[in-house]
C-alpha cells in the first residue's frame, strides 16, 4: 500500500509540474519549442491484455504486449486498434516481468525485474527466439553499486522498468523509489549470466522512468515516465545522457507504462489502464 501510494504522489507532482524542473536541473529542452507534436488517442486494449508493461514488434503491423507481477505468463498479440489477435502462453516464471525489447534479427527479450521495494537479488532477462519464442538464455545480473537490500530511502535508486537493446548490448534505465528520483544507466551484454554491472551514467529526472526504446538505427532513444516523455538525441554510437535531450509533457496519457518507437519520429504509447496514443515529431 504504501507503494501504491508513493507512485500515485510522484505521478501527480510529475503530471502536474510540466518540464520546468527537468529543464532546471538536467538541461532538457521543450520539445516543443523545435518540433511540431501531435498527441492523440487511437484505441484501447482488449481487456483480456491485463497490466500492459511493455512493447515490442510481433510484424510489421502487429505487436507484442507483456503483462506485469501476478499474472499467467504470456504474451500477447495486438494490432493498433487494440485488438487482442494472439494470447502466446510461456513456460517462464513471471516474478515481475517489466518491459520487452527486440534486438534488430527479431529476438525478443522479457525483463523479469521489477524490483518496487530494492529488495530482488534474482533479477534476470529471458531472451527468446525469434520465430518460435522458446527460450535461448537466462541473463542473470545485479547492480554492483547498491548498497543494502533495501538501501535506505534516500538510496533506493534499483527499481527496474525499462531497457532496450542495441548492438549486441542490452541498456537498463532504472526506476528510483526516492523522493529526488534519479535515473542510472546500465550497459549489459545480451548472453551469458551473473553480470555484475556498475553505473554508467546517472541523471536528476522528475519523473520515474517506466519504459525505454531506441530508433534502428540509434540516432536517438526515449524514456517515458508519469507524465512525461524524454527524448535523447545521440551521435558517434555511444548510447548516454549526452546531446541534445527534449521533455514532452504527457500528463493527458495517465500513468503510461510502454513506449515503443513504429518510426523514428512516431511513438506508440500506453497507459495502465489499456489506452493507446500515437505521438508524432516532426522537425518545424
Amino acid at each position: 500500500m504504501l507503494i501504491k501510494l508513493f507512485t500515485f504522489y510522484i505521478y501527480l507532482q510529475s503530471a502536474l509540474c510540466g518540464c520546468s524542473s527537468d529543464k532546471r536541473n538536467s538541461d532538457f529542452e521543450r520539445l516543443r519549442k523545435n518540433y511540431k507534436v501531435s498527441i492523440e488517442r487511437i484505441g484501447r486494449l482488449d481487456d483480456r491484455i491485463k497490466e500492459s508493461s511493455g512493447f515490442a514488434f510481433a510484424t510489421d503491423t502487429t505487436y507484442w504486449s507483456n503483462p506485469d507481477s501476478g499474472i499467467a505468463p504470456e504474451l500477447y498479440e495486438f494490432n493498433l486498434s487494440g485488438e487482442l489477435l494472439k494470447t502466446e502462453k510461456l513456460d517462464l516464471p513471471n516474478t515481475d516481468w517489466e518491459d520487452l525489447a527486440q534486438s534488430k534479427t527479431g529476438e525478443l527479450y522479457i525483463g523479469d525485474f521489477g524490483n518496487n521495494a530494492n529488495l530482488r537479488r534474482d533479477l534476470r532477462i529471458y531472451k527468446l527466439h525469434a520465430g518460435s519464442l522458446q527460450i535461448q538464455d537466462t541473463i542473470r545480473f545485479q547492480f554492483s553499486d547498491q548498497q543494502g537490500f533495501p538501501p535506505v530511502r534516500k538510496n533506493r535508486h534499483y527499481d527496474l522498468e525499462a531497457f532496450f537493446h542495441h548492438n549486441d548490448s542490452l541498456y537498463l534505465f532504472t526506476k528510483s523509489r526516492a523522493l529526488k528520483p534519479l535515473t542510472k544507466l546500465y550497459k549489459l551484454p545480451a548472453s551469458g549470466t551473473n553480470h555484475d554491472l556498475q553505473p554508467i551514467e546517472e541523471m536528476r529526472l522528475k519523473s520515474p522512468v517506466t519504459a525505454a526504446d531506441i530508433v534502428a538505427n540509434g540516432s536517438r532513444f526515449a524514456l517515458l515516465g508519469y507524465g512525461r516523455l524524454y527524448l535523447f538525441e545521440q551521435e558517434g554510437g555511444q548510447i548516454g545522457f549526452e546531446g541534445r535531450r527534449y521533455c514532452l509533457p504527457v500528463g493527458r496519457t495517465g500513468q503510461a507504462e510502454a513506449v515503443l518507437f513504429l518510426s523514428p519520429n512516431q511513438l506508440l504509447l500506453s497507459n495502465e489502464k489499456g489506452k493507446l496514443y500515437l505521438v508524432t515529431i516532426e522537425p518545424k
